[in-house]
Formats: C-alpha cells, structure tokens, sequence
C-alpha cells in the first residue's frame, strides 16, 4: 500500500499542529499568569511583613497543599481521561458529582489546615493559619473539565482571570501599605470567585431540566472510586509539604532560605503546567497499539523538556532568589543546584503519573509508588535538614522523589508489556482469524 495513503494529507496535518500549538499557548498563558502573579506576591509579602512572616505564609502554604488535594480528591488524574471519554450527559454527571463531594470536604479539611498551620506559625500563627486556608481552596478548581475537553481558553477566562484578579488586587494593596494578610485573603477569594464562576458556567443551573435528569451515583460510591488518585495526590502533596515544616522544626534558622528556593520550584513547574496538561488530555485519547505509542512518545519529550528546564533554571535561579528575597536571601549553588534538578526529575515524575499511568488505568502504580517515596524520602529530609540545612533537605527530597520516578517507570514498563502482550493473544486467536475471514 501506498505510504501516502495511509498518512494525513499535508493540510490536515499543518491544521494538527497550529491547533496543538494553539492549546499548548492556551493553557501556558493561564499557567504563566497565575506563576507571574504568584511569584510578583512574593516581595510584595517579604515588604509588607517581613522575611520571617512570609517565611510562615509559605509554610502554611504547604499544609493548606495537602488539605488542597484532599478536597480535589483525585479529579486532577482521574478527571480529563473522564471527561475525554464520556459523552455530554456523562460529563455532566462528572463535574456535578465532584462538586458535591468536594463541598462535603472542603469544610472540615479546610478547618484542620487552618489549625494546624496556626499552630505551626508560633509567632506568625495567623500568617500561617491564612496561607494554609488560601492554598486550601486551590481543591475547588475546575480545570481538569476543561483539560478533558482540551478547552483552554475557556479555562482563562472562567478560572484563571478570577483568580490572577484576585492576587494582583492583593499586590496592590499591599504595596499601598496594607500587610501581607491582605494579600493572602486576596488570593483566597480570586479562587472562590473562580470556583463559583466555573460552576456557574459547566452546570449552568438555570436549566434545571437537564441537571433534574441526571442520575448522580451516592456519595460513598463517587468517594470510592477516587481512591486511587486520591492516594497518590495525598501522599504526593504530604510528601511536598512536609520538608518546609521539618526545617522549620529542625533547622528555623534557614528556613527563610529554603522557602524562597522550594517557591520558585513550585512555581516553575506550575508554569510548565501546560506540558503535563496538553499530555493528560491527548495520550486517553488513543486505544490499542496507538496508546502505548504515545506514551512513549510523552515520557521521550517530558525527558528531553525536563533535561533543558534544569540547565536553564541553574543558569537563571541565582538571580531569580535574588529577586524574590528581596536581595535579603542568599542560596549556595549546591542548594541552587538541588532545585534545579529537583524541579527536572518532578516534571518527568508529573508526566509519568498523571499522563502516562492514567491513560493506562495504572494509578494504582502511582499510589504505591509515592507512598514507599514518602516513606523513605521524609526521613532523609529530616536527617539532612540537621545535617547540612536547606541543601541536606533538598538532597532527601531528591532522593525521594528519584525513587518514586523509578518505582513508576518499572510499573508503566509492566502494564506496556502486559498491554502488548494481550494484542498479540489477541491477533493469532483462530476464533478471531476464523471471524474474520
């Protein structure tokens, strides 16, 4: 057979690329604004209240981080791959059933944040107990729905505006004087404005006909088949947030240090959400052969993106913590070394897991594997924290998060084999020959 025939004709593969092109912009404006924003709250914090205050904010940062995922319970993973896959009343279905389960959660998860990042905060309780509370409500997003439906532009406007709003209102009223609570609060109802927005729009409940037509599954029965997602977000996110309050416990005296450089990594890869995101949504997608094709293809380029992230961060992370520190904080370059491949090995970890392992219905691979990484790594943090401080840490982050990567890989490497293995049973059946002859 003629090669060509096969092959998409030359139009219908350049209308392929712009629109890729097209969503991978979409999604990097929301990506890079909400990273900008974030990173420009940063000095305005540090001025406001000071390097000790905002070290706290940051702290309960990561806590409200942990309570984030919990009430996001799993749709970022689980959610595109449904929403790709299901038809109109499906998706419905879908957002209507985590909205209630998250509304359920977000109380009662968001209260214990609050809690326990006041009580973390010592001096700085309320910083803490408000940045903890923030960050908590990142739980209500909504992008996985549109991730599903590879509508970007649609996620600027309805989630990412509100939000970016929200923060740069806070910026400017902290540099008219007000103190870093503002900014804080600021931040938390950009998100809330977002959730009711994007709500609003995907339910649309002004047709109650089509909501009453839905037949939601109980609770219990949603909650349940989340656990895999679940799992493995928790424990990521436990994994994530638990260094910054080690050192704060262990080693107070860099814990400035540390939360500007573990900032910047976070808000990297948050900027290079689009990568993980344009994957999430093309990789379910395909089925069979084509399926395993593409999932090679993504782990190649995540590979390749994230070795020239990490020679780029190190050449440019000096003068970014410079920044953010408000010339007030000073890295060595081991430590600025360890955040550059750290934030490397977590973009190809990002992929593995949430492209790769739940295109292939494999989360349960992921759980596993983040929570024998938390297992091991969070000992060695603590270990390095009092040994060698903010580097030490970093280095039991590293090692934690390497172990994780590898535990994935071995998993996606089996179900591949598996998955190939039942093509080819499949292809020399008679049954099948003798059906289709």
């Amino acid at each position: 057979m003629n090669a060509s025939a096969t092959s998409p004709p030359p139009r219908r593969r350049f209308r392929r690329v712009t629109t890729g092109l097209s969503k991978i912009t979409g999604y990097a404006l929301s990506m890079i604004l909400l990273a900008v924003v974030s990173l420009m709250a940063i000095p305005s914090m540090v001025t406001a209240s000071g390097a000790a205050a905002w070290g706290m904010i940051a702290a309960g940062q990561s806590i409200g981080g942990v309570a984030a995922v919990i009430i996001a319970y799993g749709w970022g993973m689980s959610g595109p791959a449904a929403i790709a896959r299901a038809d109109a009343p499906g998706r419905l279905r879908e957002y209507a059933e985590s909205v209630v389960c998250k509304l359920l959660i977000c109380l009662p998860f968001g209260a214990a944040a609050f809690a326990i990042a006041w009580a973390v905060g010592r001096d700085y309780a309320l910083f803490a107990a408000c940045g903890a509370l923030s960050t908590a409500s990142v739980g209500l997003t909504a992008n996985w729905w549109f991730v599903g439906l590879s509508q970007p532009y649609r996620l600027l406007v309805f989630e990412t505006v509100p939000r970016v709003a929200g923060t740069f209102v806070g910026i400017l009223l902290m540099e008219a004087g007000a103190s870093a609570l503002v900014g804080v609060l600021w931040q938390l109802i950009g998100m809330l404005a977002a959730f009711v927005v994007c709500t609003l729009w995907i339910l649309r409940p002004w047709r109650l006909r089509a909501l009453r037509r839905i037949e939601r599954r109980p609770v219990g029965t949603v909650l349940a088949a989340q656990r895999n997602g679940l799992t493995s977000t928790v424990v990521s996110s436990l994994y994530a947030a638990t260094p910054i309050v080690l050192v704060s416990l262990i080693a107070p005296g860099v814990q400035p240090v540390y939360a500007v450089v573990e900032k910047v990594q976070r808000q990297v890869i948050v900027g290079l959400g689009p990568f993980v995101t344009v994957l999430q949504g093309w990789i379910p997608r395909a089925r069979g052969a084509e399926l395993l094709v593409r999932v090679k293809r993504g782990m190649i380029a995540a590979t390749i993106g994230a070795s020239i992230l990490g020679i780029l961060m190190f050449v440019a992370a000096q003068e970014l913590v410079a920044w953010l520190g408000g010339g007030l904080i000073h890295p060595t370059i081991v430590t600025l070394l360890l955040m550059s491949v750290i934030t490397a090995v977590s973009l190809v970890e990002s992929v593995a897991s949430k492209a790769a392992l739940s295109a292939l219905n494999r989360l349960d691979v992921a759980a596993k594997a983040t929570s024998i990484s938390a297992i091991v790594g969070l000992p060695l943090v603590a270990l390095g924290a009092l040994l060698a401080g903010a580097s030490g840490a970093l280095s039991g982050i590293l090692a934690g998060l390497s172990l994780r990567l590898l535990l994935e890989l071995l998993g996606m490497q089996k179900a591949m084999a598996h998955s190939e293995a039942q093509s080819r049973s499949v292809s020399i059946d008679p049954e099948v020959e003798v059906g289709g002859a």
